[in-house]
């Protein structure tokens, strides 16, 4: 059976003097708000309890702060490597294509290769760290190559990938030399080495090569 509906023109008992004291519960309180004629223990149970306090707004703030950025990391994704390529991220500026740019580079590198070459005077020691070393900075030579139109060609290595060596020449001309089918000759002066690298041997990207472990052949002559 339905319950009659309440009326909502009667006057509400919280209208005149209220009778609350030190002694009211929450059920008196509530008769003082509402109609004479509705429970006022009714009321009181349909309740829903709801809790805050100061920091509470600041906390899902926070929350909120945060599950917005997890969301946008995972939306950000890295570039693949033919993504890059096609951006041209690696391109060097044709301004850039200038031989005593990168002058300071190789001077650099001798110092970083001395270094190398303190470290040991085992010949079959400094030549397994030569397979490992960064090539950023020296000077190369093509000394012998699949391709006859390469040999002679000589300059500052300027980038690396798994099978390029991209170095600018003294003419201010960037030249991609495949490292297959290469032999390259690297002249150390302050050491008074000449060395003889082969190519085929390189075939790592320089990051991977430092903590490569190299099956010992002679690929590097002295």
């Amino acid at each position: 059976m339905a319950q009659p509906r309440e009326n909502l023109y009667l006057k509400l008992g919280g209208s005149g003097k209220s009778k609350l004291n030190a002694h009211s519960t929450a059920i008196d309180l509530v008769k003082e708000y509402i109609p004479p004629n509705t429970s006022a223990e009714q009321v009181v149970k349909d309740m829903k309890p709801l809790q805050m306090d100061a920091n509470q707004s600041a906390m899902l703030s926070k929350e909120n702060k945060k599950k917005q950025l997890k969301s946008s990391k995972k939306k950000t994704k890295p570039l693949s490597a033919k993504e890059k390529r096609s951006l041209h991220i690696y391109d060097i500026p044709k301004e850039a294509i200038r031989y005593d740019l990168f002058e300071p580079l190789h001077q650099l590198w001798l110092g970083y290769m001395k270094e190398l070459h303190g470290q040991g005077h085992d010949p079959q020691v400094f030549r397994q760290k030569l397979l490992k070393a960064d090539y950023h900075g020296a000077i190369i030579e093509v000394i012998k190559s699949t391709n006859p139109s390469m040999v002679g060609l000589r300059g500052i290595v300027v980038q690396e990938t798994q099978n390029l060596f991209n170095m600018i020449t003294n003419t201010n001309q960037l030249k991609r030399i495949p490292k297959a089918g290469t032999v390259f000759s690297l002249e150390l002066s302050m050491c008074n080495l000449r060395l003889t690298i082969y190519g085929q041997q390189l075939l790592v990207r320089s990051a991977e090569r430092a903590v490569k472990k190299f099956k010992p052949k002679p690929t590097i002559d002295m």
